[in-house]
């Protein structure tokens, strides 16, 4: 198993942006130190539960203060970006990472986030696929020119060009739908699945993704070496007993839920909640190392996941408490589960 880590950039109650920005740099150094796998990087404006309005600043950040861990935006929100200046500021950062950053792309969700860049909603689905072939194009080809319906780019050459060859390793992220699903396997994409489906629903959804694949005619090993590249966020916390870490990790996880458009987008009930309610769902791993250890281990043998996006930082959590969790989970849980096989 591999495990990522989730930085939001919550701007939660008695923080200030300086802050936040200065920790979340420091959680992604620690990360690596604990020996994490990547760190994922979610992208919005407008909101204080999440600003970082283009996420690859934020990246090149990271990039330059790390060595080893992988860089994934979690993501791009392909409506609201220009081409090729997505194309060219990937290229940059894949560049300073040395080749260690991955494209996690998206649609976006939030009407507000649209209105205040002045991208009509309605316009979502087609300049989602418009920027996305886009910037695929530019990479192969190492030329800015490209025709659309939005954009009309002039020649020129692609300075400077990614890193990586021909294209940046490239995520599709999904939440609960299995059209989403089965769009990715169409195109042989690994996915990075939201929080909400349950165990048999991740099982039923990597099921789907094999037979879909299958049927557009990718051989098996393509198809298994993909599965192997998937990964699902859930919310987590650890600390020295399971009663502390589920008080510590209360209140900021209750002020991010408070926002509508958050329960529905991770999966959780549209409905006010209780704290409890999260607790004792299936996505939130909060305990001792031993108690979300195991739970790690019972998840990976029922559903066939082999990565996970740990959502330490939600809403803000105390600087101190994450980077205790970050150390906690890289001594005693990730090596006890980095041999696990599906």
């Amino acid at each position: 198993m591999k495990f990522g880590t989730f930085n939001f950039h919550a701007l939660g109650p008695g923080s200030n942006s300086f802050d936040v920005i200065r920790q979340g740099l420091e959680q992604a150094v620690a990360a690596e130190t604990a020996g994490f796998h990547e760190v994922w990087l979610p992208e919005h404006n407008g909101r204080r539960y999440g600003m970082v309005g283009n996420v690859v600043v934020a990246a090149a950040a990271i990039a330059a203060a790390t060595s080893r861990i992988r860089i994934a935006t979690a993501v791009s929100r392909l409506p609201l970006h220009h081409p090729l200046h997505l194309a060219e500021d990937l290229a940059y950062v894949d560049i300073i990472s040395n080749g260690r950053l991955d494209w996690g792309v998206g649609k976006g969700y939030d009407k507000l986030e649209f209105a205040s860049y002045g991208v009509p909603f309605d316009e979502r689905e087609e300049r989602w696929e418009e920027t996305f072939d886009a910037v695929q194009t530019i990479w192969r080809t190492k030329e800015t020119a490209y025709s659309g319906e939005f954009y009309e780019l002039g020649a020129g050459e692609l300075l400077p060009p990614p890193l990586q060859r021909p294209l940046l390793p490239i995520y599709a992220m999904v939440s609960k739908s299995d059209e989403s699903i089965e769009w990715a396997a169409e195109r042989l994409l690994p996915v990075a699945i939201g929080s909400g489906p349950d165990w048999d629903d991740i099982r039923h959804k990597l099921d789907l993704y094999g037979q879909t694949a299958a049927k557009h005619g990718y051989a098996d090993l393509s198809i298994r070496e993909t599965l192997d590249r998937c990964w699902q966020l859930k919310q987590v916390h650890v600390a020295a007993t399971t009663e502390r870490a589920v008080d510590e990790y209360r209140d900021s996880l209750m002020w991010y839920f408070e926002a509508l458009g958050n329960r529905a987008m991770f999966g959780f009930s549209k409905e006010t909640e209780a704290y409890e309610y999260y607790i004792q769902h299936e996505s939130v791993l909060v305990g001792s190392s031993e108690k979300v250890g195991d739970s790690l281990a019972r998840y990976h043998e029922h559903t066939g996941m082999k990565n996970v996006i740990c959502f330490f930082n939600i809403g803000g959590q105390p600087h101190q408490q994450v980077l205790n969790a970050l150390s906690q989970f890289g001594e005693e849980i990730i090596p006890a589960l980095a041999d696990r096989r599906a």
